[in-house]
């Protein structure tokens, strides 16, 4: 058994009935050798891996009362069946339809009386392949892991051997009950009250450097905006959800960056920000002022890189609706997120883990359930308009079940008032783009991902032509 922390904690407050804090991957697998694999051999290489893949076993028990964190269990009634399914869809599967499935399967909270995630096999998807949609809550790891352990499931080679079986047999744990539940809460509580005043320092001076840092962007002029203007995408959520899958070659990504002296994130931002940009404007709802987006930053370093759990912290980054031209927006998204970057960096990384754990966990989930179920977002401006998130991922082929991995989709969780979240992954030959959408407040999503593409071919030709 072993406790939470309360930033991972957080993910599970911050769940209401229209905001499911799972993160969402598609991966699509095609033939190596003739035949792809189907549900059989995908759940016969996901049961010989289980052991390599330790948080798929581990059950959420909360407290009662909710009088501190949750822990985890290994859950003595785990079975791979409650987990692992089979989408019955007559073949050929259109794109259309599998981003459909994969929007249904979004929609709805996953079962919190199991371990956090579900898989689903779809086969007969059109160009004869297979794809596998894996659900993982947010509370067992941010992006940044989840797909560094996901990779337990693939091989190097179509024939590669299967993996060693485990050194030790898995021992499951029996439910805690409430006393010792409560038992271990008090204690809990206890022990973290002894780190309060060198917290409440920290954080004292970390703010206080903060500040300083955004006053003197504002002084010399270099740093954007941290208002975020009232968008059609802005408002209170619905628990459906819709996506868009779609991905460009990374090395023309590459060739941008290098052309223009960026980053591939400042490309995504500013590809991101022309298809937004279009899609209001063909509604006639073009804010005036700049949006903001939500930049998760992985901030796991050499000490802590494998560890599972939640290292993230967040940027905010400034995201200019009056520039027309491709390259100079990029440029000034360029300069917008170095600017995001400083104060982040001034914030550091364990601010958000350290407010979290000592913030009680029921008033976490009564503000949550409270703000959206009131649809309190209505009544002010945004706190930020979207989240824009990329993920490292494999710089090689890789394969799993005997079959080539040709694509790996990810996708992260809508936060209340904010209806919209793209979310990249580079592999060995592309950027993946997942598009995941409320379309109560996001009508076409595909105009999302199709805007990003177009917004990546007219920064590559912008590109060419400056060599």
């Amino acid at each position: 058994m072993r406790r939470m922390s309360g930033l991972d904690a957080s993910f599970l407050y911050m769940e209401t009935p229209t905001t499911h804090m799972h993160i969402v991957g598609v991966v699509l697998l095609e033939s190596a050798d003739g035949r792809v694999a189907g549900f059989e051999e995908i759940e016969s290489a996901l049961r010989e891996r289980l052991h390599m893949i330790p948080p798929l076993r581990r059950r959420m028990v909360a407290p009662p009362g909710a009088i501190d964190h949750p822990v985890w269990i290994e859950d003595p009634d785990f079975d791979l069946a409650h987990h692992l399914h089979r989408e019955d869809i007559p073949g050929p599967v259109s794109w259309a339809r599998l981003q459909n499935v994969v929007g249904a399967m979004t929609s709805r909270p996953l079962r919190r009386d199991r371990p956090l995630w579900e898989m689903c096999i779809v086969e007969g998807v059109e160009g004869d392949s297979t794809a596998i949609v894996t659900k993982l809550h947010h509370s067992m790891m941010d992006g940044g892991a989840g797909y560094d352990l996901m990779a337990s499931m693939f091989d190097l080679s179509a024939d590669a051997p299967s993996p060693p079986p485990p050194e030790e047999d898995w021992v499951p744990e029996p439910v805690p009950t409430a006393p010792q539940l409560v038992a271990g809460s008090i204690s809990s509580y206890l022990r973290r009250q002894v780190q309060v005043p060198a917290t409440v320092i920290s954080t004292a001076g970390t703010m206080v450097g903060a500040a300083r840092t955004w006053i003197g962007q504002k002084v010399n002029g270099n740093g954007g905006s941290l208002e975020a203007s009232r968008t059609l995408f802005n408002g209170p959520l619905t628990a459906r959800r819709s996506v868009s899958l779609c991905k460009v070659d990374l090395d023309d990504v590459k060739t941008i960056r290098k052309a223009f002296g960026t980053t591939v994130n400042d490309v995504v931002l500013a590809a991101t920000a022309k298809s937004v940009k279009n899609y209001l404007s063909l509604r006639g709802g073009l804010p005036s002022g700049p949006l903001l987006a939500a930049v998760p930053v992985n901030v796991r370093d050499e000490s802590t890189r494998g560890e599972l759990g939640n290292q993230v912290s967040n940027m905010m980054v400034s995201i200019p609706m009056d520039v027309e031209d491709p390259v100079e927006l990029l440029g000034t998204i360029h300069t917008n997120a170095l600017a995001s970057k400083a104060l982040q960096s001034a914030i550091g990384p364990d601010l958000l883990n350290q407010v979290s754990t000592f913030i009680a966990p029921s008033l976490i989930s009564a503000v949550a359930r409270s703000y959206s179920g009131m649809r309190l977002v209505r009544f002010h401006k945004p706190v930020f308009n979207l989240v824009v998130s990329n993920v490292p991922g494999p710089p090689i082929d890789l394969y799993c079940a005997g079959s080539r991995v040709s694509a790996i989709f990810p996708m992260g969780p809508l936060l209340e008032g904010s209806g919209l979240n793209l979310t990249v992954l580079s592999e060995a030959h592309h950027l993946n783009v997942g598009v995941m959408a409320c379309p109560d407040l996001v009508t076409t999503v595909d105009e999302i991902g199709d805007g990003f593409l177009e917004a990546v071919n007219d920064l590559l030709v912008r590109a060419r032509n400056a060599r």
